[in-house]
């Protein structure tokens, strides 16, 4: 194995282990102050770079005003959605989706650099976003609620690194790659800064050992080291080569989903992914941007991986398996009474219930011990709290759900639950088989506050 193919499956293994990174570091910073403490991490190791080869910043505001554009559309705005998206679907889901990329790339060349499609070509695009809607779930009957958004956000970012690649392609392919990155990373920076400190000042910082870490690896390695490796492959390889590691990420990133995350294995995705790599094979003559596209051989290595790697590592049993299902609406139960003190229990559609008759003005707080009545229940939903209800749980996983309480949030007991963890709002219901922090706090942003009983 030459030393270029293992700088090409470290970067893979880089960029695959990223989304999880995200993952992690989502559940405690703001999305905005992810993404900046990523790119400004990655300048400071591309600064360093520059400062140890004797290297510098370019003076020519041209330059600096290609480097915004190339900041907007290449991290700011992608890595922003990629870490909002990550609070509502699995990493392993970002991570196919986010290689619909070289589909849009394709698109954006054909439109801003006149260069017509062949009708094969055409047949690949269809084909690659027929796989981002199976990857999505479109038709199988999960696609509903925050997951919806999550999965329309990674793949904005696909879009929006597609803007940013023919536009690097067109004004920046002169300068000397380490430089250009680090321009771009340091205006990167001070874009979001301002957003990372405003989100952090209204929904504050939850930073722990754990997230600290997946910040700097996120940062230092798969944005820094990560940017230095793939323009070392690039100058190695060329475009064309190089490329493949675009379709052994999403290997990386689903097993590693699936085996340190515990996140569900679906089928969806190895569906979805397949077609997305097939239409990207058809896209493979595609000269102008150099889309990148694997060779036949190498789409046919990385679709058998994709077959016999993930599902192993589905069945491995090496995460916590603390999956939750994609949120669902329920529908408002026509018997609406209001139920008072010493009055009988009345029957709801659903357990627990998302609406139905309430005592009216409940309010409960905090982490209860002990379990809520239904009518009190729903009273709750209706003034615009989120119930996260469990059964069955270690005291370590009741603190970490307790760590979710806020004033629209309350945590208590019911033995009658469903699954281990249930999440209710007016009408909308997510069930966990664990504590899944990051899927419950993007319930939490996307249903608190709602119902008849407020303004939302």
């Amino acid at each position: 194995m030459t030393n270029a193919i293992r700088r090409l499956l470290l970067l893979a293994f880089l960029w695959g282990w990223s989304f999880l990174f995200i993952k992690v570091a989502v559940e405690g910073l703001s999305p905005p102050t992810v993404a900046c403490a990523r790119v400004a991490l990655g300048a400071l190791v591309l600064l360093i770079t520059l400062r140890a080869t004797g290297r510098s910043l370019p003076r020519d505001r041209v330059l600096w005003r290609h480097f915004v554009i190339a900041a907007v559309f290449g991290n700011a705005l992608p890595f922003t959605l990629l870490a909002w998206g990550e609070e509502r679907i699995t990493s392993a889901l970002t991570s196919v989706l986010n290689a619909s990329t070289p589909l849009f790339t394709a698109v954006i060349a054909a439109l801003a650099l006149k260069d017509r499609l062949t009708p094969p070509q055409a047949a690949g695009l269809l084909l690659g976003f027929a796989g981002v809607a199976v990857a999505a779930g479109l038709g199988a009957g999960d696609l509903a609620d925050s997951s919806v958004t999550g999965s329309v956000a990674a793949v904005t970012a696909g879009l929006f690194y597609g803007v940013a690649f023919v536009y690097m392609r067109r004004h920046l392919t002169g300068i000397e790659p380490t430089v250009a990155a680090a321009g771009q990373l340091v205006v990167a920076t001070l874009l979001l800064l301002p957003f990372a400190v405003a989100t952090s000042a209204t929904n504050g910082l939850d930073l722990t050992v754990r997230r600290v870490l997946a910040v700097g690896a996120l940062g230092v390695f798969g944005t820094g080291v990560a940017y230095i490796l793939n323009y070392r492959i690039l100058r190695d390889l060329g475009a064309t080569r190089a490329s493949v590691v675009t379709y052994i990420i999403p290997v990386v990133a689903v097993a590693v989903g699936l085996i340190v995350l515990g996140e569900p294995f679906e089928w969806r995705l190895v569906g979805g992914g397949i077609l997305i790599f097939g239409g990207l094979v058809l896209l493979r003559e595609r000269q102008p941007v150099r889309v990148p596209v694997p060779s036949a051989p190498a789409a046919l290595l990385v679709v058998v991986v994709v077959l016999l790697a993930v599902p192993l590592a589905a069945c491995s049993g090496g995460g916590s398996r603390a999956a939750c299902s994609a949120a669902t609406a329920e529908p408002i139960n026509p018997d609406l009474r209001h139920v008072f003190e010493g009055g009988a229990e009345p029957v709801y559609t659903t357990e627990p219930p998302t609406s139905g008759p309430h005592a009216p003005g409940a309010r409960p707080k905090g982490v209860l011990t002990q379990p809520l009545s239904r009518p009190t229940q729903v009273g709750a939903l209706e003034g615009g709290t989120v119930l996260l209800q469990y059964r069955d749980l270690s005291a370590d996983e009741v603190r970490s759900l307790s760590d979710l309480v806020t004033d629209n949030v309350v945590v208590a007991p019911n033995a009658s639950l469903p699954d281990r963890v249930v999440a209710t709002a007016w009408l909308s219901k997510q069930t966990c088989s664990g504590v899944d922090a990051t899927a419950l706090r993007g319930f939490i942003r996307t249903h608190a506050g709602r119902g008849p009983g407020t303004d939302g």
